[in-house]
């Protein structure tokens, strides 16, 4: 985000309307050093914003990772009970 200030032109603004010429620098150059750290703020914001969606991304795969470890496992665990019941019932018949 670019953000075009004259500080000049404020400042002669300023002193027409019936501020002091040094202190309309004055504010004119405060002005100016606000506008450029709002510039830089914004930057920073949008990089966070960008680190945060890819947290997120990393996130959403590390879920689901995890929810097809958590099935297999389940599945794996449910396989191995039906084959210990299938195997005592074949035992207690025979």
């Amino acid at each position: 985000m670019t953000i075009s200030f004259d500080s000049h032109k404020y400042a002669t603004r300023l002193t027409e309307a019936g501020m002091p010429p040094a202190l309309a620098a004055i504010q004119a150059e405060m002005a100016g050093d606000i506008m450029r750290e709002m510039a830089t703020f914004d930057h920073r914001l949008e990089k966070t914003d960008h680190k945060i969606d890819l947290f997120k991304a990393e996130l959403e795969v590390k879920i689901a990772d995890s929810r097809a470890d958590l099935i297999r496992w389940v599945v794996g665990v449910g396989l191995l009970q039906v084959s210990i019941i299938t195997a005592l019932l074949l035992k207690l018949v025979h």
